[in-house]
């Protein structure tokens, strides 16, 4: 083997600094990480000796003995997750040949797996969403913090690190709007407030976080209790909490609201195009997945020509 067997580490790192340059997410430099180390122990245990002796069999080997490796949980990989993997390894490979270390690229040749089409599980009705936001204690400056970030969920559907990353300066509150910096894909874009979230925010701005930021100078809109910046353990943890607190069976996470805000924008006949915008979806085909959950219209129809709705009592007995 190469006495320089440390080629491939110096090549993921300028290829990590590289994602992190063009505003990839920490979570996902973290990702490709983890499994492009995995990808740096498989070709080291095959005496790959450089870069340009790697081969598409090779990483067509590699990729079915990651996927066939149980998570750190013991389970089997899901199809999302062995196509993050391979979007490192063919994000790796493609950066190198755009660096001149290769003449051309072995991962051209890997395909993603297809994945079946899916909906969205736990999304909140109108009168869940309702119980929840009204069951926060807010008499306190953590409920009362807790309540406006729930708001904010609901009214913009921002991803979790969207809202951890907000700064002051991002609340236009005369405009009633909301600066999104450097979101998924690093791309920028500015989503409306709802009169509520406004509202909730310039009382917290005013009464509640400077109970947190005890002058403190950190720029982040939303504090930990300490005036630190919310990690996004904490910001899962309470919008889970509160969704318990108000009795909702469902499993509630950030991307419920997400999604929650999504299909009450279009089940209230919200333009598809502009639920996009709000949401800084690259694809207006995600956000038509949406459309499979608004079934009113099918629903009515249903209750009024299905012959075992027509003179049926809504629930009747035998």
């Amino acid at each position: 083997m190469n006495a320089d067997d440390g080629w491939l580490d110096r090549l993921i790192g300028r290829y990590l600094d590289d994602l992190t340059l063009r505003h990839y997410s920490a979570r996902t430099v973290d990702d490709y990480r983890y499994n492009l180390a995995r990808l740096a122990a498989f070709l080291r245990a095959q005496r790959v000796p450089d870069a340009p002796a790697v081969t598409a069999a090779m990483l067509a080997d590699f990729q079915r003995w990651f996927n066939e490796q149980p998570t750190k949980a013991g389970t089997p990989r899901s199809l999302g997750h062995q196509n993050v993997v391979l979007a490192g390894v063919r994000g790796f490979f493609a950066f190198l040949l755009r660096d001149g270390v290769l003449a051309h690229n072995p991962a051209a040749a890997l395909r993603w797996i297809r994945q079946p089409e899916s909906l969205p599980r736990n999304v909140l009705t109108p009168q869940e969403a309702k119980k929840i936001l009204q069951a926060v204690d807010t008499s306190t400056p953590l409920g009362y913090r807790d309540r406006v970030i729930l708001e904010v969920f609901y009214a913009t559907g921002l991803r979790s690190q969207e809202l951890i990353n907000l700064q002051l300066a991002d609340a236009n509150l005369e405009e009633e709007l909301l600066r999104i910096n450097q979101g998924k894909g690093g791309k920028d874009r500015v989503v409306p407030l709802s009169r509520i979230a406004c509202a909730m925010i310039e009382s917290y701005v005013n009464a509640v976080r400077p109970q947190f930021a005890r002058g403190g100078a950190c720029p982040r809109l939303f504090l930990s209790g300490w005036g630190k910046p919310l990690d996004r353990h904490t910001l899962g943890d309470l919008v889970k909490r509160h969704a318990k607190l108000a009795g909702i069976k469902k499993h509630v996470t950030c991307h419920v609201w997400r999604h929650t805000c999504a299909t009450h924008l279009l089940k209230n006949n919200a333009n598809l195009r502009h639920v996009q915008a709000l949401l800084g979806h690259e694809s207006l085909a995600t956000t038509e997945r949406y459309l499979r959950l608004t079934i009113t219209d099918l629903k009515e129809a249903h209750r009024r020509f299905h012959p075992r709705e027509q003179g049926a009592a809504r629930h009747p007995r035998g």
